[in-house]
């Protein structure tokens, strides 16, 4: 105990003495994203790195939050908070928010500049944007890139997802006539053809690997509860 109480009393003299000497201390800087809710399922991407674990993000707004879901594209099925496979969350993925009624909740923690280079499945991938990126449409996307075969955007009004995928050809097909652009703090599913990487440095979304498209699928929502 002795040891600790010493340890502790140096810490507090050595930044006492470093403020005395007019080097500026730096601390972690904390920024708010506000996530805006439909009663039903939300597609989120967190900007912040969440200072709270998603039960205790539930217990704060209980109000609105029924569960939280991942999709693990290894397992091809959901963890999900009320199930208790689901302990935290992380930049750069792809979260399913089911929300009680239309509402906003605020997630506090430190800015999210950056995020590291993401493997991929086969199959279909939850993608969330978690820093900002170049505006481009899905359609775009499929076409300069091998690797997908389909992008998805969930619509809460209409209870289903707005589809953009490649055609026997490789050609990209608006099959609801709307052609999606990536929003910065939305997940969206990604149908690729082989195990890649993704990246999104330089502020684009980028692949490496892919080779000629497969067949055209549909991701289905079956989250406990849904």
């Amino acid at each position: 105990m002795k040891k600790q109480i010493i340890a502790t009393l140096i810490v507090i003299i050595a930044v006492a003495a470093i403020i005395a000497s007019g080097v500026p201390v730096l601390y972690a800087q904390t920024d708010v994203q506000t996530l805006s809710l439909k009663s039903g399922f939300n597609f989120v991407s967190f900007t912040v790195s969440p200072a709270l674990t998603p039960g205790e993000l539930q217990q704060a707004n209980s109000t609105l939050i029924e569960d939280i879901y991942l999709y693990s594209s290894a397992a091809g099925s959901f963890l999900s908070l009320s199930e208790g496979t689901l302990s935290s969350v992380a930049a750069g993925k792809g979260y399913i928010v089911k929300s009680k009624a239309a509402g906003t909740v605020t997630v506090q923690g430190p800015a999210v500049t950056s995020v590291p280079d993401i493997s991929m499945k086969a199959g279909f991938n939850l993608v969330g944007i978690s820093v900002s990126v170049t505006s481009v449409a899905f359609s775009e996307l499929l076409k300069g890139n091998s690797a997908l075969k389909g992008l998805y955007k969930w619509s809460a009004a209409a209870g289903s997802f707005i589809s953009v995928v490649k055609d026997s050809g490789g050609t990209p097909q608006a099959l609801d006539g709307v052609d999606p652009k990536f929003n910065y703090g939305e997940s969206y599913f990604m149908n690729l053809i082989a195990d890649t990487v993704l990246s999104f440095a330089g502020g684009a979304i980028s692949f490496n690997g892919g080779s000629v498209p497969a067949a055209v699928e549909a991701p289905v929502i079956t989250p406990a509860g849904g």
